[in-house]
């Protein structure tokens, strides 16, 4: 595939991160995302960031449209402690972890790939594409800023 996405089957990572975004793909666009990480990372653990869950606690708290039924969901998976909030939380605990993270910010996911840590992104409204993390000489080597 163009760009280094692959839609089928990959050498799967131990451990798979949900971020924020992606807790709410089932209920907002019908996304099947439990049957495409089985399909595209099959054998993966599959967990929740501790800053995840405070988000969607907050956003639950806030009243957010679909923020109980993502915080369901989310307590599907388990947890992976670790400090921060955002998006350098994840990235943190993602090296920490030498995880894979799925998110559909196109942002973070960019972020993430120059960090060198591999990405699964929604596309369309039915599947998973992987990009692996490449290293950059802007990627960020050493600690994150934020996170100890």
């Amino acid at each position: 595939m163009a760009g280094g996405r692959r839609a089928g089957p990959v050498r799967s990572p131990s451990v798979v991160l949900l971020d924020t975004n992606a807790l709410f793909l089932p209920f907002r666009e019908r996304f099947p995302l439990e049957a495409e990480l089985t399909r595209v990372v099959p054998g993966s653990e599959v967990r929740v960031p501790a800053p995840v869950r405070r988000e969607i606690a907050r956003l639950v708290a806030a009243g957010r449209p679909g923020a109980a039924v993502a915080a369901e969901f989310a307590g599907r998976f388990p947890s992976v402690p670790g400090p921060g909030e955002g998006d350098v939380a994840i990235l943190g605990i993602a090296r920490r972890l030498r995880a894979a993270v799925v998110t559909a910010d196109a942002g973070f996911r960019d972020r993430l790939l120059a960090a060198g840590i591999p990405v699964l992104s929604p596309r369309g409204l039915h599947r998973l594409v992987w990009a692996p993390g490449r290293m950059t000489a802007a990627a960020p080597r050493g600690r994150i800023r934020g996170n100890p």
